[in-house]
């Protein structure tokens, strides 16, 4: 039987150089096509598309137009615009118009996304850019370092980080939770992003999907050095999705219960009853973020079961043992003595749940601010960076 994904091959002859010279530019990827492969592409374009397509593969060169800096696929990481846009690590060449030659530069990480397939993904991308702007990488976001659209795609060029999301991470261990003293570490690190790069006085910005997938980790092989990011915009994407079916049944896609609610959904539900989205939805995203590196996913599936959890908290002022023993407790005098039971035990610090019960304010104006959160106890007490960096690390021996 004929492979159906063979019409949307680019030419065999299409192969990166892996020299820091580009011997035949013509036959790259986002450089000037021949007649043949131009034919060929008309062709594929008539004929019905996966929801993945995206010939860009592992292995090929990316020139960008403009600057003539080459991008050599080295393998997928990620997804993002529902599994439209690739995401890859790339070995970056910049291009020296002086001495006429490329130079490998280190990796960076590479959306593509093909504009002429996606119409409508690809202008969702344009405008996260054009949001993005304005926010070079920092310490503590992840800004974009390069964007430029070939004949097909448009592409994104990101700092790599190669350790991905926290999501992603506690993905990868049995329990898929994190331990209190590294919650401290990584959040403080996403409140210093949100007070010294988006919650401004003047041009103020707010993220509204903050979540654990949206922190990204990296550690410098060379020097050994953790960098925490806050990816925003144009730089967000899923690093622990990767592997798409071509032949997935969409019915059975939109059917499916993801493990993890919309960020997007959950800022509306609880941070904006009030219809109106500011720095304190961030706030509000940044307790959800905690329960969920708390304990390693919110188990609910509507709006309801998740403002359940919410009021529970609010009430208690502390964590119970289990979210997902917590929804099954119904109300009636029969279930009192099981509920009590489930925040009789404690599990967390005090000073965490305190920080994530204010967090969780019903009303915004009694949600504190980044600034505000950062000279709480819960994030001035010093942590053990190097043991947090040896629990990243250990997720890796373990694949």
């Amino acid at each position: 039987m004929q492979n159906p994904t063979k019409p949307f091959d680019l030419p065999d002859d299409n192969v990166a150089s892996s020299s820091s010279t580009i011997r035949n530019p013509r036959m790259e990827i986002g450089s000037s096509s021949s007649r043949i492969v131009n034919s060929r592409r008309r062709i594929s374009l008539s004929l019905r598309k996966p929801r993945n397509y995206c010939p860009a593969r592992v292995g090929k060169t990316i020139i960008d137009p403009n600057k003539n800096h080459t991008y050599l696929l080295k393998n997928e990481i990620g997804s993002s615009s529902n599994g439209a846009c690739h995401v890859y690590k790339a070995l970056f060449s910049k291009y020296s118009t002086k001495n006429r030659a490329h130079t490998p530069s280190g990796h960076v990480t590479l959306k593509v996304i093909n504009r002429i397939v996606f119409v409508n993904e690809s202008k969702e991308l344009q405008h996260s850019i054009n949001v993005s702007k304005g926010h070079s990488t920092t310490i503590n976001i992840i800004g974009i370092k390069n964007n430029f659209n070939t004949e097909e795609f448009k592409c994104v060029s990101l700092p790599y980080m190669s350790h991905g999301s926290l999501r992603y991470i506690l993905s990868t261990r049995p329990d898929k939770k994190l331990p209190e003293e590294f919650i401290a570490i990584a959040l403080k690190e996403v409140l210093i992003g949100l007070q010294d790069e988006l919650h401004l006085k003047i041009d103020s910005r707010v993220h509204n999907t903050l979540n654990a997938g949206d922190i990204f980790v990296d550690i410098n092989n060379a020097n050994g050095e953790m960098l925490i990011k806050l990816a925003f915009e144009a730089s967000v994407y899923d690093s622990e999705d990767i592997n798409v079916e071509e032949n997935s049944n969409e019915e059975e896609d939109i059917s499916r219960s993801p493990p993890f609610l919309d960020p997007k959904k959950i800022a509306i539900w609880g941070a904006a009853p009030e219809g109106a989205i500011g720095p304190k939805s961030d706030i509000w995203l940044l307790g959800i973020t905690a329960l969920e590196l708390a304990y390693g996913e919110l188990p609910v599936t509507n709006s309801e079961e998740l403002i359940h959890i919410i009021k529970k908290i609010r009430k208690k002022k502390r964590f119970p043992i289990s979210l997902e023993k917590l929804l099954i407790v119904k109300k009636g005098w029969r279930f009192k003595k099981t509920e009590h039971n489930l925040f009789k035990q404690k599990v967390f610090s005090e000073k965490f749940e305190k920080m994530v019960v204010k967090c969780l304010s019903k009303n915004p104006r009694k949600r504190p601010t980044a600034k505000q959160l950062l000279k709480s106890s819960f994030f001035k007490k010093q942590r053990d960076i190097e043991k947090f960096k040896q629990f990243v690390l250990n997720t890796e021996e373990n694949n």
